[in-house]
């Protein structure tokens, strides 16, 4: 897409209704920032659809790193307003910084955490759903199990996992407010193979190996 769209596509595009403006305003972001920005600098609607909370709720981030190594005070802006806006992206990723944040973590990175793992952001899913299973409590267990469950039915779960760790990696994670219950949710050892996959080291399996693991396994 070219730095300026000619006046005569302008008027064009800006005669379609309001709400059409949005959604395709809104498809565009969550295609691409960069073709986004490039709209917006066409003329003052645009910038101003482009700054409405329904167009920085679905906006892609894939352009902005994780850690912001040297921060741009437009761009830290910018991913605050997306923020209060509610893109799931941008909470999941605010959630895990806060919550694994050195020295001692931040639980309120959960509820953003929680957040994206509602509105189904894979990622978010993953992570709130371990952080759960390491609950003493018996139903919230359950309940990470429930979205694990998912992300397996949809058969993401390793995809998921290694997206979270490329994250992961770029944090110095401490959380002294996170412990791990040793109790195991399987207690079928003499029946479920899931028992043979954990002598010694976990083994990695891809979304389609089925050893007739139990579902908590």
């Amino acid at each position: 897409m070219s730095e300026h769209v000619p006046s005569s596509s302008s008027s064009v595009i800006q005669s379609l209704p309001r709400d059409l403006l949005f959604d395709m305003f809104a498809s565009i972001g969550s295609q691409s920032f960069v073709d986004l920005h490039r709209m917006k600098i066409c003329c003052k609607d645009f910038l101003e659809l482009s700054e409405e909370s329904y167009v920085l709720q679905n906006i892609s981030l894939d352009n902005f790193p994780f850690i912001q190594w040297i921060p741009n005070e437009n761009a830290l802006i910018f991913l605050k307003r997306c923020v209060e806006s509610e893109n799931v992206e941008s909470l999941y990723r605010e959630g895990l910084r806060e919550y694994f944040s050195y020295p001692n973590g931040n639980k309120g990175g959960l509820e953003s955490l929680k957040f994206a793992a509602q509105k189904c952001h894979k990622e978010a899913m993953y992570v709130y759903g371990m952080i759960l299973m390491c609950s003493e409590n018996r139903d919230s267990r359950k309940q990470g199990v429930e979205y694990l469950r998912s992300l397996r039915k949809s058969k993401c779960i390793m995809r998921t996992r290694k997206n979270v760790q490329y994250f992961t990696n770029s944090l110095w994670k401490s959380n002294g407010v996170l412990l791990r219950n040793s109790t195991p949710i399987c207690n079928t050892n003499s029946t479920c193979n899931g028992w043979r996959v954990k002598e010694g080291r976990w083994s990695l399996m891809d979304e389609d190996d089925d050893i007739k693991l139990c579902e908590n396994c």
